[in-house]
């Protein structure tokens, strides 16, 4: 039985461009993960760049204020005699040094220097200054001051965490007259200073992040609670307060505070490494870079600035790439439906090149291509085939009488009866006219073909109503046997026809299979 597969053509069709589509977005999309990483790349060195050259400068700067503290033969000689001063001497040395240097630290401020620290060559800490035209305006306070600071501290150079300051710190020595080390001083510019330089107009805010496992032998709590803050970048690090500048914009909150986004930065945080993660929310989008700076405390990048940047770029990309799906996607659609109507299209001449426009059995061509089948896969399986060659008696006085509108729904009503009394293996064709053929397959014997086309001739030969008209008809057929009778479609063909009219010229109403076996 011949089954019109022209769903399964759409449905494979379909499948076919949705797996299309799938490819090309994930290309699409490959392809913009690379462009926006080259972006983020791109950000993260031009944010290192500008780091490393405010570093440069500020380096360039304390060097150059060394040098003048180097050729200020007053204070070296202070501080040469700090190197073998008892503590009382030492008090009065410190207030000298502090008196000789007071004049200048105002500007020092100015240009973003919030410490001054010497130390002996002993690395002893000796004085060490926080914005004294500020925080100590008696020689009480900076007494306060240096108690507490009188520690034990090397010379580091790089960014450094203290109890009162974040920032860069520069160490250099100090000699005498006959180029002896006798103490060292440290230079640190403020974070502040260092985030100044780096923000633009582009920037929307930068913070320093600081590791909790590195602030919390450092920093007391009342001063953990005045001057950081719990971070949402991750919950192992907390935020210096005094050096952001608060302007991250209200409609980022949801998207910086999502979860996937945080888990994503915990990640990165754990690499040490130069990176930018981009984040967007509606119309705005934002580059958030984590520059880790090196600790001269712990050795270790515990410390990072990050910095929050506009992107018009990003933006771009994103709506380019959005553009890019809806065009190539609106391009997939065209093609699906173009090839919807195509198969269609070809579909329908199909039906009705090998369809029976009428009763909408295969025709005369599909026959032959269907007999052609059914005798290869016979000699693979070495089964037999019938094929019943059918020819209505009396149809064309029908036809004459009532009209071709009558004679259209006797074919019908014929074509629907000789289909249900066949298996859905079998074939039903109609070759032109009035004559039919059936292809019998997989037969047990030879006499069970005999068998159906009685029961064939049965079922027509009876009263039959159409359209008010009382109609009696008859049908006379012929039998062939594949192999037995002929080896070629042809053959078969012409034998069953050459045994149908002998089943006519018998009498009508008859049946005949070859080698004049009839059965009446």
């Amino acid at each position: 039985m011949i089954e019109f597969a022209s769903g399964s053509k759409l449905f494979i069709t379909f499948i076919f461009y949705m797996l299309i589509g799938i490819a090309g977005a994930y290309i699409i999309g490959l392809i913009d993960k690379q462009r926006k990483d080259y972006a983020l790349e791109v950000q993260s060195k031009f944010i290192e760049s500008k780091y490393q050259t405010n570093y440069q400068n500020f380096k360039v700067m304390t060097n150059e204020f060394r040098i003048m503290y180097q050729n200020n033969e007053k204070l070296i000689s202070l501080l040469f005699r700090a190197n073998d001063a008892n503590e009382q001497e030492a008090v009065g040395i410190r207030k000298a040094i502090y008196n000789l240097i007071i004049k200048n630290y105002k500007h020092l401020n100015e240009i973003g220097i919030s410490h001054v620290h010497f130390y002996l060559k002993n690395n002893k800490s000796f004085l060490s200054m926080y914005k004294p035209e500020k925080d100590c305006k008696s020689l009480l306070k900076l007494d306060k001051d240096i108690i507490r600071t009188n520690t034990f501290n090397p010379m580091q150079e790089g960014f450094k965490l203290s109890k009162l300051t974040n920032g860069i710190t520069f160490a250099y020595p100090l000699f005498d007259q006959y180029n002896q080390y006798i103490a060292g001083i440290e230079i640190t510019f403020s974070t502040k200073q260092l985030i100044d330089n780096i923000l633009d107009e582009f920037s929307y805010d930068a913070h320093i992040l600081i590791s909790k496992n590195a602030v919390k032998n450092t920093i007391i709590e009342e001063e953990l609670q005045n001057n950081y803050e719990e971070s949402w970048e991750s919950d192992e690090y907390i935020l210096e307060t005094r050096t952001h500048k608060q302007q991250r914009l209200t409609n980022l909150y949801h998207t910086l505070e999502s979860e996937k986004l945080q888990n994503k930065i915990k990640t990165k945080l754990l690499t040490k490494e130069l990176y930018s993660i981009h984040a967007s929310h509606e119309y705005t989008n934002v580059i958030m870079t984590f520059l880790p700076l090196n600790n001269n405390v712990t050795k270790a990048n515990d410390v990072y600035l990050v910095v929050y940047a506009q992107s018009n770029y990003l933006r771009e990309l994103i709506r380019e790439n959005k553009y890019l799906l809806i065009l190539f996607f609106s391009f997939l659609i065209l093609m699906f439906l173009s090839t919807s109507y195509i198969l269609r299209s070809r579909d329908k001449f199909e039906k009705l090149a090998l369809f029976d426009n009428v009763t909408k059995l295969p025709n005369r061509s599909l026959f032959l291509i269907e007999l052609q089948k059914e005798m290869q896969r016979a000699q693979r399986h070495q089964t037999k085939i019938a094929l019943l060659f059918i020819d209505l008696d009396g149809f064309k006085a029908v036809n004459d009488t009532y009209g071709h509108q009558v004679g259209d729904d006797l074919l019908k009503f014929c074509a629907n009866s000789f289909s249900s009394d066949v298996r859905k293996s079998d074939t039903v064709a109609r070759i032109g006219g009035d004559e039919f053929v059936i292809i019998l397959t997989a037969l047990k014997d030879i006499g069970e073909s005999v068998t159906i086309a009685q029961k064939l001739i049965d079922n027509i030969n009876k009263t039959i109503n159409i359209k008010k008209h009382k109609i009696r008809i008859g049908a006379s057929i012929g039998i062939s046997i594949y192999p037995d009778h002929g080896l070629e479609e042809t053959v078969l063909v012409k034998i069953a026809d050459n045994m149908m009219y002998q089943s006519k010229n018998s009498g009508k109403n008859r049946v005949t299979l070859f080698s004049n076996d009839s059965v009446g």
